[in-house]
């Protein structure tokens, strides 16, 4: 009676797992032939996105992480993905072998770029482009004689005198009046590049407070446009920039050349990488998705850092030597005494400077480093 027992027993087991392979076979297959797969992989294994192959996920938690996304990964609305496929492919990702050796490259280096690690990066290298500037603003300082301008701005007023720089910097840096006084075409060009920069920061601000895990947005979101419309206008100056390199004799200024040319091709670089990202990922091609983007990350992270050594500097430097410019004008219309009227701009000033120290080479080698440059009227 026992065996009999056993057998029947072993016989209904059988029976139940039959049934239940078969129950599987006769189920759909959802997970790879839905665009889960780009991401993690035909064996669930991971790809861009983490391995969900025996998944630890609740059926609730991973309904609301399909539904409304999460980092890179777009939500799937109902209309997409119906709840009933989704359930299906809850199931069969959880039946899938977990095999780590099957775990791609690609997100093993995509989970060490993660939000924070990218911000740290990030931050460090603006530390240190902050501490290379600041560096070359304190040598044009001395070059402009903002110490022998101090006593006299006391005179003629510290409040007044910031509100002749901030203006200087909106009017001559923001708005750069002087080109539009002399060339509005070149004006328009030069303010695609300004501008489509300022966009672009003005929006990484903005995506850093309202989409910090960085969701992927709908074209139509404003917070979308904002970038690559920005993006778009910094490219096309770009180009005209390139262009001018090629056409116009007088570019080279003599010194500087090498450095404004790398800074344009790193921008170059920056803007191409960014839009393959954004197109790449639209396209759904995600086997190029993380190669593309860590192309942009060391592209960008190349033009923070050279920033202070190449014609970028001159985003900042131009503007404070301009307000200086208008402080001093100022400082002595108002009838403050000045030992001199105002400094030259930075080009000028590079010419000066080689003027300067071949004649004192001509005196002897003990002089060649040792002048300080004043500018009179």
């Amino acid at each position: 009676m026992r065996n009999l027992l056993i057998i029947l027993a072993a016989a209904l087991t059988i029976t139940a797992r039959a049934q239940t392979v078969e129950l599987k076979q006769t189920q759909p297959e959802v997970f790879s032939t839905t665009n889960c797969i780009g991401c993690h992989g035909q064996s669930a294994m991971g790809g861009l996105g983490p391995p969900i192959a025996q998944t630890k996920l609740t059926r609730e938690e991973f309904l609301t992480i399909v539904r409304q996304g999460k980092g890179m990964m777009p939500g799937s609305p109902v209309a997409d993905l119906s709840d009933e496929k989704l359930d299906q492919i809850y199931t069969q990702v959880g039946d899938m072998p977990y095999v780590e050796s099957q775990i791609p490259v690609a997100f093993k280096v995509a989970s060490m770029l993660t939000t924070k690690s990218v911000m740290r990066i990030f931050l460090a290298v603006f530390a240190f482009a902050a501490v290379a500037a600041l560096w070359g603003i304190r040598y044009w300082l001395r070059c402009a004689g903002l110490k022998e301008l101090m006593p006299h701005i006391v005179k003629f007023g510290v409040l007044k005198s910031l509100w002749i720089v901030m203006k200087s910097f909106v009017v001559d840096g923001l708005l750069v009046k002087s080109l539009w006084q002399t060339n509005k075409f070149r004006w328009f060009m030069h303010g695609l590049m300004l501008y489509g920069m300022l966009g672009l920061l003005l929006a990484d601000i903005l995506l850093s407070i309202s989409n910090p895990s960085r969701g992927d947005l709908d074209l139509t979101n404003p917070l979308k446009i904002l970038p690559i419309v920005s993006g778009i206008a910094l490219f096309t100056g770009v180009i005209y920039v390139m262009y001018r390199y090629k056409r116009d004799p007088y570019i080279d200024n003599g010194l500087t050349l090498g450095k404004d040319f790398l800074f344009v091709n790193l921008l170059l670089h920056t803007m191409i990488s960014g839009f393959l990202t954004v197109t790449f990922n639209r396209m759904g091609l995600t086997g190029w998705i993380m190669t593309i983007y860590i192309y942009h990350l060391a592209s960008i992270t190349l033009l923070i850092g050279t920033a202070p050594f190449t014609r970028f500097q001159h985003a900042w430097v131009v503007p404070l030597m301009i307000s200086l410019t208008r402080l001093t004008e100022a400082v002595t219309a108002g009838k403050v005494s000045l030992g001199f009227e105002r400094e030259p701009s930075p080009g000028r000033h590079h010419k000066s400077e080689r003027i300067v120290a071949s004649v004192f080479a001509e005196l002897g080698p003990e002089y060649s480093d040792d002048f300080n440059m004043r500018y009179y009227p």
